[in-house]
């Protein structure tokens, strides 16, 4: 199957959206592939042409979510300043908000496989700790403390933002973001 071909590309699209707007409306654990097909108006052969199951549909779509964040999180602990920090991370920010249905639905899964928000949680708690376990000389227990505050407080801005569209928030009061990001450019001793 070609990935690139506008009929996979629409397909894909179409099982997603279907897909989502089911999570919306009931639990994963209650969706079956049935009520995937009869949204998305294909037969199951089509489905498992792109699809093993509703699992690996859930990863496919959380793993692109993931995706996002790794990339707009990659240059944020080179930032020195406050505004820097404002500066780049507010691309990932307008991503997010532009995706927030998908996103918000998607933190609802949480299967053994499957965490999206503790994922994204876990990832921004270690690397901070990476990041300043390299620069300062603090107790191990220190900066596992200090991680866990910092992936607390981005994940419960990114979901604040996302629940309230708050992006617009941020964009319009920087000076509530830049308060917050100064708790965590210099931890203490």
């Amino acid at each position: 199957m070609n990935q690139n071909d506008l009929r996979v590309i629409k397909t894909r699209k179409n099982i997603e959206t279907s897909f989502i707007f089911l999570l919306s409306q009931k639990d994963f654990y209650k969706i079956t592939v049935q009520d995937i097909l009869d949204t998305a108006l294909i037969n199951r052969s089509t489905f498992y042409k792109h699809y093993a199951d509703k699992y690996q549909l859930a990863k496919t779509l959380c793993n692109e979510v993931f995706d996002l964040l790794k990339i707009g999180v990659k240059d944020r602990f080179c930032c020195t300043t406050a505004e820097d920090t404002l500066t780049v991370i507010k691309p990932l920010y307008q991503i997010l908000s532009i995706k927030r249905e998908r996103i918000l639905v998607l933190f609802k899964i949480n299967t053994d496989t499957i965490h999206l928000y503790d994922d994204m949680s876990d990832f921004l708690k270690r690397s901070f700790y990476e990041q300043h376990g390299i620069q300062n000389r603090q107790s191990h227990d220190v900066l596992d403390y200090l991680s866990v505050l910092y992936a607390s407080l981005v994940m419960t801005a990114i979901k604040w933002c996302l629940q309230n569209n708050g992006y617009k928030q941020l964009v319009n009061h920087p000076q509530l973001f830049l308060k917050l990001a100064e708790v965590f450019e210099y931890p203490c001793p």
